[in-house]
């Protein structure tokens, strides 16, 4: 089962251009610290402003930098289902699975949706995780459509992120056992492994991976004060890296820490000086000016 903190890693630029240099570096980090994986090209990756090309290089770049010490998982971040499979074609060799969003803007009906993700499931003998964010694309995948899905031999998993707490616990008992359901929002993820969550996919593992991860373990070993401590010590940091447009504010974290520069592609742009001195302030308190 797919499980633990899994970082969902940004795309370094320099110039305009991919930094294959810094993401080595970044990643290294990544694969160093505790978490059990990563996802390339997911929408922290600023997915939408890549390329074809610029997603199979940073793909298999990852691939090498990791070695197999984590997990990768490729995001496919498209609505049209031809070019979710193309980006699948073109990575399967080197991933360990797929982090597949609902079709967004074009609102699907829910056989739809289904049609969309067995056409990526029948493609494909890596593992899939469903992407559920209906604030992010418009749509969703109600709880009938999830469970048909997840009798797909491949698709494990769902990474879902709603103001629902409840689904964590009541679709998580309606699906087979060994399907995963992971939180896809940090300021909310110790409250949904309370609800039967078994992991996050988390922009906040990307600055304090060992630390997310040290709360998981907490929690797992039933030890509730050194969980809350932790749990509490995080949350400035998880409000913070989505008070203005993600990436950005998790792209600065990182290069406080010397790890990428602070480039975005438009129409994001780095941000405001008042944000990043509250970022400084919270990186500060939480030890996490060093790598």
């Amino acid at each position: 089962m797919i499980s633990g903190y899994i970082a969902a890693v940004v795309t370094p630029f320099s110039n305009g251009k991919i930094d294959i240099e810094s993401f080595e570096k970044y990643l290294s980090f990544l694969a160093d610290s505790k978490i059990s994986g990563v996802v390339v090209c997911g929408s922290t990756g600023e997915s939408l402003s890549l390329s074809m090309e610029e997603k199979v290089e940073l793909i298999k770049s990852a691939h090498r930098i990791i070695g197999g010490k984590i997990k990768l998982f490729a995001g496919v971040i498209d609505a049209a289902t031809h070019n979710c499979l193309e980006l699948i074609k073109k990575t399967e060799e080197v991933v360990d699975g797929f982090l597949c969003i609902c079709p967004f803007y074009i609102k699907p009906s829910p056989s739809q949706i289904y049609e969309h993700f067995k056409a990526i499931s029948d493609a494909t003998k890596r593992d899939i995780i469903l992407y559920n964010n209906p604030g992010r694309v418009g749509t969703s995948i109600d709880f009938a459509t999830l469970k048909k899905l997840s009798s797909q031999k491949n698709i494990v998993a769902v990474k879902e992120c709603t103001s629902d707490l409840s689904v964590f616990s009541t679709w998580r008992t309606a699906v087979k056992e060994d399907f995963a359901f992971l939180s896809g929002n940090d300021d909310t993820a110790a409250a949904a492994l309370s609800m039967g969550a078994v992991g996050v996919i988390s922009v906040t593992a990307n600055v304090a991976p060992n630390l997310c991860c040290t709360m998981l373990s907490a929690f797992e070993q039933n030890n509730l004060e050194r969980f809350g401590v932790i749990r509490d010590a995080l949350e400035p940091l998880h409000k913070l890296l989505f008070t203005e447009p993600s990436p950005g504010p998790v792209k600065y974290a990182l290069s406080k820490l010397g790890l990428i520069k602070d480039e975005l592609r438009m129409p994001l742009s780095p941000i405001s000086g008042a944000l990043r001195t509250k970022i400084d302030k919270a990186m500060h308190d939480l030890n996490l000016e060093t790598v």
